[in-house]
């Protein structure tokens, strides 16, 4: 499968930018106290300075000349886009068949009836996400794909998650899609903009039923974002620090039976027993490693991400399908916090393929300056 010549555009909404509006946003929508204010709106900035800090390591370390797209080049990295499609398309396959196993499991539909969700299988809970990955390495591996045939996937996929109670998935699902076609040059700015804005009043239902099941009033999207970010509140003034890494411990460790999730740690630290409660990312952080926590993690974050993303814009295949993950789980992260085992998973898997392809660069390097010698 070769990859078509396409048209590069040079100046796009990327993720920091959609990162930054959507953290002010929360801010300024919520009741949240100045000082918190202060440290989210701080965490975003830093966050989006690095993240160019990050782009521009990835011409430091000269990478931009590494892909050979005709494969007519033996000094330049070739890339088999068809394996990358057959591996999306395993993972895809992997992912639809543990969504059916965890249903058999409890015997029920969580979607419609949320007592059972508690039954959901963990382990076959975790590769059913896989579906997700396998989506977003499919599409990014096979230019050739219409637009109306991965929309309509993309909704029967996104349906299919959801059916484990897992709404957030589905969203994630989406704004993948969005992404992989955004920074493959399949929709232009204008049809991201209003395909975000379908999103959003997809996200404004999904908050009406939220507040409808934990029986809070209020407008819709708005009362969930102060309730998240009054939870950030209370966790940078009476838990600055206090958890000592506690959160992502159980993130992972949560997965093995080995400790409670860490949402579920959150909610009975405020008094919360029937739900678990959403931190945001800030609050993850601070409640975990304090007030100057937020430096090294957003700066690491920020650089990292800066330089995935350059190098998924360039290769596509395996490399934009995984930033397209892990940069929805970003967005989103602003509410959830990164607190899951899988998605941890794969921003270890998008940093591996970035040392892979630096190394891959510094080889090449070495072995044109032999040639010439």
């Amino acid at each position: 499968m070769e990859l078509p010549a396409i048209n590069t555009i040079k100046e796009k909404i990327k993720i920091h930018h959609l990162f930054l509006m959507v953290g002010c946003i929360y801010i300024s929508l919520s009741s949240v106290s100045y000082y918190s204010g202060f440290l989210a709106l701080f965490s975003l900035i830093f966050f989006y300075l690095s993240y160019i800090v990050g782009e521009k390591l990835y011409y430091n370390l000269k990478l931009d000349s590494l892909i050979d797209n005709t494969n007519n080049n033996t000094n330049k990295y070739k890339i088999n886009y068809s394996k990358h499609y057959k591996f999306g398309l395993i993972l895809l396959f992997i992912g639809i068949l543990f969504i059916f196993f965890n249903l058999l499991w409890v015997r029920g539909v969580p979607l419609f009836d949320p007592a059972s969700r508690r039954f959901l299988n963990v382990p076959f809970t975790a590769l059913s996400r896989l579906l997700l990955i396998g989506w977003a390495i499919t599409v990014a591996s096979n230019l050739n794909m219409g637009r109306l045939k991965i929309l309509g996937y993309s909704l029967i996929f996104s349906t299919l998650i959801m059916l484990l109670g897992y709404r957030t998935n589905g969203m994630i699902l989406l704004l993948s899609m969005l992404f992989v076609t955004y920074y493959s040059n399949r929709i232009k700015t204008k049809e991201l903009i209003y395909s975000s804005g379908a999103l959003f009043l997809i996200l404004i239902a999904m908050s009406l039923q939220r507040l409808y099941t934990i029986g809070i009033g209020g407008i819709p999207l708005i009362s969930r974002i102060d309730l998240t970010m009054s939870v950030f509140d209370i966790i940078v003034k009476d838990f600055n620090g206090v958890f000592l890494g506690l959160l992502h411990y159980s993130a992972i460790f949560s997965y093995f039976g080995m400790a409670s999730g860490a949402r579920t740690i959150i909610a009975n630290n405020i008094g919360v027993t029937s739900v678990s409660i959403t931190p945001t990312i800030f609050g993850a952080v601070i409640g975990d490693y304090g007030i100057l926590g937020i430096i090294p993690y957003f700066g690491i974050l920020g650089i990292f991400l800066g330089l995935f993303y350059k190098i998924a814009e360039k290769l596509k295949g395996v490399y934009l399908g995984v930033f397209a993950i892990v940069a929805s789980y970003l967005i989103v992260s602003i509410e959830t916090g990164l607190l899951d085992f899988d998605v941890l998973l794969y921003y270890l898997f998008g940093f591996i393929l970035c040392i892979y392809i630096s190394i891959k660069s510094i080889l090449i390097s070495n072995f044109k300056k032999n040639g010439k010698k």
